[in-house]
């Protein structure tokens, strides 16, 4: 069976049916596409007929936003798959902007197949419906020149037919105690608002991307937190640098509306763009920064602006989280599973020191390295606090650091030394910081947890490290 990189998926069955078959589709959809899935809704859409298949709007409705976070809470399973729903064609009751024929749209990882859930009317692989998929995927989508197109049904057996009756998990909370209807539709603003951290873009940042960019018709602003909003957060030095994470964030929004026009800016205090400019109508936000959009609004009355729209949106629950970590898909818990993974490659060459501040105990050390090799040792450990300070990660393959907020650090030296909190911030200021540490470092721990936490992470290195050292040359002895 082929592998593809990247691959576009056509979405052709009612999407009130189609909630329930999602699973199985996304499973097949996996086995084919090894990296980035586009997915294009077009219920109803017949690829059946002589005449080419067009593209026609989908009413946003509650339903459709309901649906596209469903997809993206499934497709969470799949953690090698970046799932991007794609919003060209999906259109709010009051859009601002007239109907134009769609050019083709050039996507970041141009797909190298194409699937649909469509049936055949004789359940049979029927050819020319295959060409009219790769047909209707070229006319939409930039594509590469060698384009397989894929019928997941019936290449991959029956799907599961699903009731039309199915509600789907509600997506964006009410804001009054009367209960909406999934077909209500959505109002579309011209310009918008959205923030948060964006760390390692998962699939609960793209639904509350997604929301946003649906009720947007003409602008999104998006706040990128940066610098002292950074302070609270878990393992901020395990965090993707600003530029990183603002590169993969405009790639995804441009992927799924290009139509719009993004301004991503660094938010550097709670309120930003949202509380000071007076063209926004809207602000996306999420369950636990809700408290932040009502702040927002607060601020704005208090000078004089019109309060934005406030739309929420529901978590996604990640039901396989481990101790310490969160009950929601959260760029945190991705930052604790990097606890104890190889972050960098290791050094491939042991060289001599040189210039450094200890040469005596570098010579030692050293002396100390060649017996225990010749003693047959696999692994040798260097327990040095200054060894990044000395130069001393020229004499090893890997640099494996543990660090805690600066906050705990002092208390841990103040409880253990005696010494005044100034005393301690005075010793932490002649050491490279956690941040510095990490950029150095292929493998972080941390003990901010209980002992058994920390025994878990060591353990986990340690597996890890013993298949390095069995699969990679670059462990040989030099």
């Amino acid at each position: 069976m082929a592998v593809f990189r990247s691959g576009l998926l056509v979405l052709t069955t009612p999407l009130g049916s189609l909630a329930p078959r999602l699973a199985p589709i996304l499973t097949l959809a996996a086995r084919l596409v090894n990296h980035t899935l586009y997915v294009h809704l077009q219920p109803g859409m017949s690829l059946e007929g002589a005449a080419q298949p067009q593209a026609s709007p989908v009413q946003a409705t509650f339903e459709v936003l309901d649906f596209i976070s469903t997809l993206y809470s499934g497709a969470k399973v799949h953690t090698h798959l970046d799932v991007r729903i794609l919003l060209t064609n999906i259109r709010t009751k009051s859009a601002f902007l007239p109907l134009l024929p769609s050019p083709v749209q050039n996507l970041a990882h141009p797909p190298e197949v194409v699937l649909t859930d469509f049936q055949t009317l004789d359940g049979s692989q029927y050819n020319p419906v295959k060409q009219q998929l790769e047909r209707y995927a070229t006319s939409c989508y930039s594509c590469c020149p060698q384009l397989s197109s894929v019928l997941l049904n019936p290449d991959y057996g029956e799907l599961p037919v699903g009731s039309l009756d199915v509600p789907l998990p509600s997506t964006i909370r009410p804001s009054s105690p009367v209960a909406r209807s999934p077909k209500q539709p959505v109002r579309g603003y011209l310009r918008g608002a959205v923030g948060g951290t964006f760390d390692r873009l998962h699939n609960a940042h793209k639904v509350l991307l997604s929301v946003a960019c649906i009720l947007a018709q003409e602008q999104l602003v998006v706040g990128v937190a940066d610098k002292d909003l950074l302070k609270s957060k878990l393992l901020p030095e395990l965090l993707q640098p600003y530029t990183e994470r603002v590169e993969h964030l405009s790639e995804f929004l441009v992927d799924i509306k290009p139509s719009l026009t993004y301004d991503i800016v660094p938010l550097l205090d709670p309120y930003g763009p949202a509380g000071s400019d007076p063209s926004l109508e809207f602000l996306v936000v999420s369950e636990e920064t809700c408290r932040g959009g009502m702040a927002v609004n607060r601020f704005r009355l208090e000078n004089d602006l019109e309060e934005l729209a406030l739309y929420q949106i529901q978590l996604l629950k990640d039901l396989n989280h481990k101790e310490n970590e969160e009950d929601k898909v959260s760029s945190s818990s991705f930052r604790q599973r990097m606890l104890g993974n190889l972050l960098r490659p290791p050094y491939k060459q042991l060289k001599i020191l040189t210039d450094i501040m200890w040469p005596v105990i570098a010579k030692l050390t050293r002396e100390e390295l060649d017996q225990a090799v010749a003693e047959g040792k696999h692994v040798c450990v260097i327990d040095a606090a200054m060894l990044l300070e000395a130069g001393w990660q020229n004499m090893v393959h890997e640099v494996w650091t543990v660090v805690i907020p600066e906050t705990e650090a002092v208390r841990r030296i103040v409880e253990r030394d005696g010494l005044s909190e100034a005393a301690a911030q005075s010793r932490l200021q002649s050491q490279m910081n956690g941040q510095q540490l990490v950029d150095q470092s292929h493998v972080v721990l941390s003990t901010l947890w209980e002992p058994h936490i920390t025994q878990r992470q060591v353990e986990k290195a340690w597996a890890l490290l013993q298949k390095r050292i069995h699969k990679t040359p670059a462990y040989d002895s030099q």
